[in-house]
């Protein structure tokens, strides 16, 4: 069975070594499209701006007091957090709380989502990963 196959390769590879080669012309019969107009790159990635928040530090928890539950305004505040503290945090898990700054009690918070953000090595094995904004928790609102 092994010599058949091997047959059919061979003859395979005699065939497609005797087809003439398709696109490799060097006659110059065919026009050549030359583009004339050149684009630039863009050298900075514009980060939305999110509204005003505030955070501390607890061990390995951030809580963030904001002003807006709208869920991409969440978003952008996570993503803001996470690039400022990623290179001033030490090694390890942290787990993201963002909470409404105007509303809430001393004993429970106004949660409006959630995320984690890992550093190193040892971040990464605590969280399970690189970090990631979670969601928004169903049902809040920030007056």
């Amino acid at each position: 069975m092994r010599h058949a196959w091997s047959a059919a390769f061979a003859l395979c590879m005699a065939v497609a070594a005797s087809a003439p080669l398709v696109g490799c012309s060097t006659t110059t019969d065919r026009p050549t499209a030359t583009s004339s107009s050149t684009k630039t790159a863009p050298t900075t990635t514009a980060f939305p701006e999110p509204p005003r928040y505030t955070y501390e530090i607890q061990g390995q928890e951030i809580r963030v007091a904001t002003v807006s539950a709208d869920p991409s305004d969440l978003l952008n505040t996570y993503n803001k957090l996470a690039r400022t503290l990623q290179s001033t945090l030490a090694d390890g898990g942290y787990w993201v709380r963002i909470n409404c700054a105007s509303s809430g009690t001393a004993k429970a918070d106004n949660r409006l989502a959630n995320g984690t953000l890992a550093v190193g090595q040892l971040g990464k094995a605590q969280i399970g990963g690189l970090g990631k904004f979670e969601g928004v928790v169903s049902g809040t609102h920030c007056p």
